[in-house]
């Protein structure tokens, strides 16, 4: 009885570890997540601002890819802190959710299940011809219409300046992904939007990839 007992005890010790590891390890998403200023991660649209006056709009994104051999369920990119090059958070921004580029547009508020080897692109802000300010892509903003004409949270926009960004891509059957970018933004050009993946959290130490823009200290509220 006693060698009954710990076979079976050795057996379901062997499938609890198939089950959580071995299994969970070849089944599970596994989740890519890469930064272009190329097309087609990144990408320039016409806007229709009134009739016969339409500007140019860059939207950089982010790609996510589910290189795993399921469906990634639940997935969500969350916007989850802002510092500034020396490393100081910047608190008016708080765990804001960003938009999956995908149609229907209304769809890219909501979480997203992504199938195995399946590429989806993720709004991060959006900088418009002629405007010093990049406004960021939340569910309450999705694009130039909801901007142009009406007044904006302060914490749904960048002015001119450097930036870090912690971006969580979160799921219900993964492990949270987290990546950190530099930004450089000097309102001047629309297109040129100074990106680079870092992912330490910046310090006082930190070389920062650009000359450093002059920091309002509203920034710091």
């Amino acid at each position: 009885m006693a060698i009954a007992a710990l076979v079976v005890s050795i057996a379901v010790a062997i499938a609890v570890i198939y089950r959580e590891i071995i299994h969970d390890w070849f089944v599970r998403p596994k989740m890519e997540v890469t930064f272009s200023s190329e097309e087609p991660i990144s990408c320039e649209t016409i806007y229709e601002h009134l009739p016969g006056k339409k500007l140019k709009v860059f939207w950089p994104r982010l790609r996510v890819k589910n290189n795993g051999r399921s469906m990634a369920r639940g997935c969500e990119g969350i916007l989850a802190e802002v510092r500034n090059p020396k490393g100081e958070l910047i608190t008016r921004y708080e765990m804001l959710p960003l938009r999956w580029a995908i149609s229907p547009y209304a769809r890219g508020c909501e979480p997203l299940d992504i199938a195995s080897k399946r590429v989806v692109h993720l709004n991060t802000f959006f900088t418009i011809q002629d405007w010093q300010d990049a406004f960021l892509v939340t569910t309450m903003i999705g694009g130039p219409h909801e901007v142009i004409g009406s007044r904006v949270d302060p914490n749904e926009y960048f002015e001119p300046g450097d930036y870090w960004l912690r971006i969580v891509i979160y799921g219900d059957n993964f492990h949270p992904v987290e990546r950190g970018y530099a930004v450089h933004w000097d309102g001047k050009d629309y297109k040129k939007v100074g990106i680079k993946e870092m992912n330490e959290k910046p310090s006082g130490t930190t070389h920062w990839p650009w000359q450093i823009l002059k920091e309002p200290d509203k920034h710091l509220s």
